[in-house]
């Protein structure tokens, strides 16, 4: 085979998909915010992030139980600031509770196992 023959390696498809909810009052466009800015809690924990191939997306819910704090536009920033840093976390979270697996496309070891997190400090590499 030539090199112009050879197939190209498909590059792995990777997507992290994110639910946040809150129970603030908000509008259409106030909840489409909610999810731009909480996307930006993946570009914290994921790395590549928001790629051609990948289907990175966060959802945005608000049950409207309680309304924004009336101080104006700016009431909405807590409520931005939270989305993003609720979804750091939780994919930090989901990241070192993930366990090693293996299935047709063969071992998938977890975080914890490639970093030695589950060995004594003394044993890790």
């Amino acid at each position: 085979m030539t090199a112009s023959t050879v197939p190209a390696a498909q590059p792995p498809l990777n997507t992290t998909l994110a639910v946040v909810a809150t129970d603030a009052g908000l509008t259409r466009a106030q909840a489409h915010k909610l999810a731009g800015t909480a996307h930006d809690g993946i570009a914290r924990a994921v790395r590549p992030v928001h790629l051609l191939n990948d289907g990175d997306t966060v959802f945005a819910l608000a049950t409207g139980d309680r309304p924004l704090a009336d101080n104006g536009p700016l009431a909405l920033n807590e409520v931005l600031a939270a989305g993003a840093d609720v979804v750091t976390r939780a994919i930090v979270r989901a990241v070192l509770a993930a366990e090693s697996v293996e299935g047709p496309g063969g071992m998938f070891p977890s975080y914890r196992e490639l970093y030695g997190l589950d060995r004594p400090a003394g044993q890790r590499s």
